[in-house]
C-alpha cells in the first residue's frame, strides 16, 4: 500500500521548506517508542515527508510506503493529531485542514502492464533534491542517478517484486534523455550542514519499446510518493508528474 497524507498549516510564524528537518522531528517523538527506534536504525525509509507552499498555504505532505508505515504514521499517529510542535522554534503549528489518497503496488503494476507509454514526462522537483555519488553531493538531475534511487527505493518497501536490475537501468538510461530544462541550484540546511541540491523542472523524452516507457512512467508514479534521492524522510527530494504528453 502507498498512501499520502496532506495537513494544511496555520501558524503565526514564517515557515519555510528548510524547517522540513524540524518537522521530523516532531514525527518522531509523536510516533511509538519502538517504531521510532526501528525508522531510526533502518538505512531505507518506509516513508518520506516535507513541506510545501502552494498559493500561500503550508501543507506538512506526509507518505508511508508498505502498510505497516501507512498505519502507524498516518492513521494511527498524525490523522489524529490538530497541532505539531517545534520544540526547537517554541512554536505551535495547527492543522487545520487534512486530505488523504491511497492507491496500491497493484494499481501501480497495473498501470504498467495496462496504459500506453507516455513518451514525454515532465517532471518538478518542488523540495531541493540531490544524489551523492563516490562520496560527493550531485546536485542536478542525472537520468541514471534518478532511476536507480526510484528502483531502490521500490525495493526497500515492498519485497514482492525486484524492480533494480543493472540491464534494465542501463537500458532507461540509453533511451531516456532531459530534452528541458528549468533548474536551480539551492542549499538545504540540515545539523548545520548545507547540501548543494536542485529544485525546478525537467522534461523527459522516452525512446525505446513501449514496455520500457510504461515501466519509467510507473517509477516515477511511484515516486510522487517516495521522493527521490538522499535525505526524502528529512524533506528533501520531493518530485510530481506536472505534466504528461502523448505519443509523438
Amino acid at each position: 500500500m502507498l498512501a499520502k497524507l496532506e495537513l494544511k498549516l496555520k501558524c503565526e510564524k514564517e515557515l519555510t521548506y528548510q524547517m522540513s528537518s524540524l518537522f521530523h522531528g516532531a514525527l518522531m517523538e509523536l510516533l511509538p517508542e519502538e517504531y521510532a527506534d526501528y525508522l531510526h536504525i533502518s538505512s531505507l525509509h518506509p516513508y518520506a515527508q516535507h513541506l510545501e507552499c502552494r498559493e500561500g498555504n503550508w501543507y506538512w505532505v506526509i507518505t508511508g510506503l508498505n502498510k505497516e508505515a501507512v498505519k502507524i504514521i498516518i492513521q494511527d499517529t498524525l490523522w489524529k493529531i490538530e497541532y505539531i510542535l517545534i520544540k526547537k522554534h517554541d512554536l505551535k503549528v495547527l492543522i487545520v485542514k487534512k486530505n488523504y489518497m491511497e492507491t496500491t503496488y497493484k494499481e501501480l503494476m497495473d498501470h504498467f502492464y495496462e496504459d500506453d507509454g507516455k513518451r514525454y514526462i515532465q517532471i518538478h522537483f518542488l523540495s531541493p533534491t540531490a544524489f551523492k555519488q563516490n562520496g560527493r553531493y550531485l546536485f542536478y538531475p542525472d537520468l541514471r542517478c534518478v532511476f536507480q534511487s526510484l528502483m531502490n527505493k521500490y525495493d526497500s518497501a515492498t519485497a514482492e517484486n525486484t524492480m533494480h536490475d543493472e540491464d534494465t537501468l542501463e537500458q532507461i538510461c540509453e533511451h531516456a534523455q532531459v530534452i528541458r530544462y528549468d533548474l536551480k541550484s539551492v542549499s538545504f540546511s540540515l545539523e548545520g550542514v548545507r547540501i548543494p541540491s536542485f529544485i525546478g523542472k525537467i522534461t523527459i523524452k522516452l525512446h525505446g519499446t513501449d514496455t520500457m516507457a510504461n515501466f519509467v512512467n510507473m517509477l516515477f508514479e511511484f515516486g510522487e510518493y517516495s521522493g527521490v534521492g538522499i535525505k526524502t524522510s528529512l524533506g528533501m527530494g520531493y518530485m510530481k508528474i506536472i505534466n504528461e504528453g502523448g505519443r509523438k
